[in-house]
């Protein structure tokens, strides 16, 4: 934690809310929301550490945090699942708590919040942990770019419901924040996918293989593709897949 600590970025807007927070009167409630939240988001850290994934940076929000891993996508997906399955699971911890050091209404407002943050994570949008779940599963049993253009379909419809029933003052940030994450995901998807089909001649040959009859890719596998007549692996094929990004 110590080495992390001049990785830790606080959002200007944080800084208003604290401001706002404070001449309020609330400072003492949001503070406790953003600690719940900041404590989901260090599990999250603690996992990544230690899977040795490359910790870009660490944005304090005024809703939350925000973990950026370099080289998430890049590991196995069964420790990337682990990543991310550690937010919600330390609510759990969270909950037992609340439940041991603190009582009354200030308890009641912490048990909500806990249920609410744990609840909302879950939720199918980018860059939500459930999101990335579920990109993740689906990434396990089919083709890599498919996987993740269907993954953002997914987020940006359950998006559009979570907007036209949840709009309202107190929920323009976070709204907001979630519609340009739509549009980050949509441009990072051809962009992550040059990065990582450029370095298939680097990764481990020691994967299971599976055989396409077009250019499609599965993650943790070894890749043949066996295409008029001609078995080739994956790093033969590596520029026909870069093509294929276009497409």
């Amino acid at each position: 934690m110590k080495n992390l600590y001049h990785k830790i970025e606080i959002h200007q807007l944080t800084l208003l809310y604290f401001l706002l927070a404070w001449l309020g009167g609330y400072l003492k409630w949001y503070l406790s929301t953003l600690m719940i939240v900041c404590l989901h988001e260090l599990c999250h850290l603690m996992m990544a550490y230690y899977f040795r994934f490359e910790i870009e940076k660490i944005v304090v929000l005024p809703f939350g945090a925000y973990l950026s891993l370099h080289d998430f996508y890049f590991h196995s997906i069964w420790q990337e699942i682990c990543v991310v399955a550690a937010g919600p699971c330390s609510h759990f911890f969270i909950w037992i708590m609340i439940q041991n050091f603190t009582q009354g209404i200030y308890q009641d407002y912490l048990l909500t919040m806990n249920m609410f943050v744990f609840a909302f994570n879950l939720l199918p949008i980018y860059p939500l942990d459930g999101s990335r779940v579920i990109g993740l599963l689906l990434q396990s049993i089919m083709d890599l770019k498919k996987s993740l253009f269907l993954q953002l379909k997914i987020s940006v419809f359950v998006y559009s419901f979570l907007f036209a029933f949840y709009i309202q003052t107190n929920t323009v940030v976070i709204l907001s924040y979630l519609l340009l994450q739509q549009f980050y995901l949509y441009k990072f998807i051809p962009d992550y996918l040059r990065r990582y089909y450029s370095q298939i001649p680097t990764f481990s040959q020691k994967r299971k293989s599976v055989v396409h009859d077009r250019f499609v890719y599965r993650r943790g596998y070894q890749n043949y593709y066996f295409i008029n007549g001609y078995l080739s692996d994956e790093k033969e094929r590596m520029f026909d897949l870069l093509e294929n990004i276009k497409k």
